[in-house]
């Protein structure tokens, strides 16, 4: 890791003074996409690191059936405290878009199905992202190998390991849980695959 590439001072790079502590934000474009590189003051060797796409439910509305935005907040505070990098992308529903995740939780709500079947029955892919665009914003800050892994989503570990970081290390973050959450977290282990 070079800690030239860690903080940057560059015109699209500023600290923001979060709820637990300062943190260095800079903004990436990947392809045609923005991605927001949030990481710690300072530079670590072996980084936490999460991806994580916006959800405009859990984030802003605070929805307690949805662990987007205390996944976020208990992700910043941890690398407030140990150090790392977290990616953010604005990929509302996964990447499909903000309608087609309203289109999800309507059909959800309206036939008892859970997130993966809701999206197979109006024709998207349960999970349609390849974090390609992540591991390139990743790399623009840490050029290391070893990693922490702050994620349940196991298509994001072969995607980390495929890209060659060695994930010396996967947490799973500790989030306020809801009747809502524990049944949202429930099916995405079961029609996902998603960890413990």
């Amino acid at each position: 890791m070079t800690s030239n590439n860690w903080i940057s001072t560059a015109p699209d790079a500023v600290i923001v003074d979060g709820e637990h502590g300062p943190l260095h934000t800079r903004l990436v474009r990947v392809d045609d996409q923005d991605i927001l590189v949030v990481t710690s003051i300072k530079a670590v060797e072996i980084p936490f690191v999460r991806f994580h796409s916006a959800c405009v439910f859990g984030e802003a509305f605070r929805a307690v059936d949805c662990d987007c935005g205390a996944q976020l907040e208990a992700f910043l505070k941890l690398i407030a405290e140990f150090g790392g990098v977290a990616t953010y992308g604005w990929e509302e529903g996964r990447g499909v878009g903000i309608l087609n995740k309203i289109r999800a939780i309507a059909l959800q709500q309206t036939s008892n199905i859970d997130t993966a079947e809701a999206f197979r029955q109006l024709g998207h892919d349960p999970e349609p992202r390849d974090f390609q665009n992540h591991i390139t914003a990743l790399r623009t800050v840490f050029d290391g190998r070893r990693i922490r892994l702050a994620s349940s989503n196991p298509k994001k570990l072969h995607v980390l390991e495929g890209a060659g970081f060695e994930v010396v290390e996967r947490v799973t973050l500790k989030i306020p849980m809801t009747e809502g959450r524990k049944r949202y977290l429930e099916e995405k282990r079961a029609a996902l695959g998603h960890l413990e």
